[in-house]
């Protein structure tokens, strides 16, 4: 099990196999071809033949959700239907997803409905042997395709250990798949936690650093807020994505400092007691904060420190750049990661119509899995 942080147990954690030879086991079981002689089923079409097993070396069948068992009776999960496909169709409360074999799904993630145009579960990696998050989005909405393209085009290009990576990614019948790691939660999950600065600091230095290299390369993120980043137990930070804002170029500074705004606004909220320093709701917009008690202090805001004073009077006054705020000495325990830049004209896809969206789209899916979708056999 991972060391937890007692600041972050309120989070949800994930799991991990019980022995070293039940991941080995599973390993196996992901890798190796059907290879029975005595079976009468193992004889699979040349296509198929090197589809990921599901029996060990004596024929029997191993489990995929029992890590901590290893000596029970082997068994299916009741909500995925047998095939010998590359992929199984999987049914979470109501929701159907496609799923290579490699992955097992665990369950449908709250907040997720068959009335929504995106769902998401949770699975497991066999070959990794790590938690996974799926992810299905309907391309039908061309705002929504280009949405996706531009991430996962910027995930290639602009890779960042604090942006959520994409793994794998395919298309069935218009929707598009996904698949990152799985996080322990987002911030708004702790926003209520007492956070020591070192803690506070090594979060904010993780957005400033993600979003300092989206700046350098044109690109503003434009939806930075508690739900959308997430972070784990040990307060390792990864931005759901590269954002939400258009390829315009128009504007760029002042959408630059709007992402800081946003920042500034995490950051009061994990600095100061709320309920007594604002007295207004949750949801009541950021915006609205009288900034001049912020800045005061006192010894109820968790602002007695002068330099997270300062961090947040830069962030709200938005004339420094994120890069610049990266070596505010709040940060001196912290180094910026290096990062890469690439030409503006590579990262723009905001000219081009649906139809070419969605072929460019296809090629990136190209990068992940040569196949053709559509000759894949369920």
């Amino acid at each position: 099990m991972p060391r937890r942080n007692p600041l972050w147990l309120r989070l949800p954690g994930s799991t991990s196999p019980s022995s070293s030879s039940t991941t080995e086991e599973l390993r196996l079981a992901a890798l190796s071809p059907y290879n029975n002689p005595n079976d009468e089923t193992s004889s699979i079409p040349d296509s198929l033949e090197h589809s990921p097993a599901k029996t060990s070396d004596d024929g029997s069948e191993i489990s995929r959700n029992n890590f901590n068992s290893p000596t029970s009776s082997p068994s299916r999960s009741p909500n995925k239907k047998v095939s010998w496909s590359l992929f199984d169709q999987v049914s979470l409360s109501g929701e159907e997803f496609l799923l290579p074999r490699r992955f097992e799904a665990i369950e449908l993630i709250p907040g997720t409905s068959t009335r929504t145009t995106c769902a998401s579960c949770s699975a497991t990696d066999l070959l990794e042997s790590e938690h996974v998050t799926i992810r299905k989005i309907s391309l039908q909405d061309p705002a929504t395709a280009r949405k996706e393209y531009r991430n996962i085009i910027l995930c290639r290009l602009l890779p960042h250990p604090n942006i959520l990576p994409i793994s794998e990614a395919y298309e069935v019948d218009s929707t598009l798949y996904t698949v990152s790691e799985q996080m322990d939660g987002r911030l708004s999950d702790i926003v209520e936690e007492r956070l020591t600065h070192f803690v506070v600091a090594k979060i904010t230095h993780q957005v400033l650093a993600a979003v300092a290299m989206m700046h350098q390369n044109g690109i503003a993120h434009g939806d930075l807020t508690l739900n959308t980043i997430y972070v784990n137990t040990d307060a390792e930070l990864r931005l759901s994505s590269y954002g939400k804002s258009d390829d315009s170029s128009e504007h760029l500074e002042a959408r630059f400092r709007d992402d800081l705004l946003s920042i500034g606004a995490i950051v009061s909220r994990f600095l100061m007691n709320e309920e007594e320093m604002f007295k207004f709701s949750k949801s009541r917009n950021p915006k609205d904060i009288d900034w001049r008690i912020v800045l005061e202090g006192s010894s109820d805001s968790g602002l007695l420190d002068f330099n997270a004073r300062s961090l947040l009077f830069q962030l709200l006054e938005g004339r420094q750049t994120a890069r610049d705020l990266l070596r505010h000495p709040y940060f001196k325990s912290f180094r910026a990661p290096q990062h890469q830049t690439v030409e503006r004209k590579h990262t723009v896809v905001g000219q081009k119509t649906s139809d070419e969206v969605l072929d460019k789209l296809r090629e990136e899916l190209q990068r992940f899995n040569p196949f053709n979708m559509s000759e894949i056999m369920l």
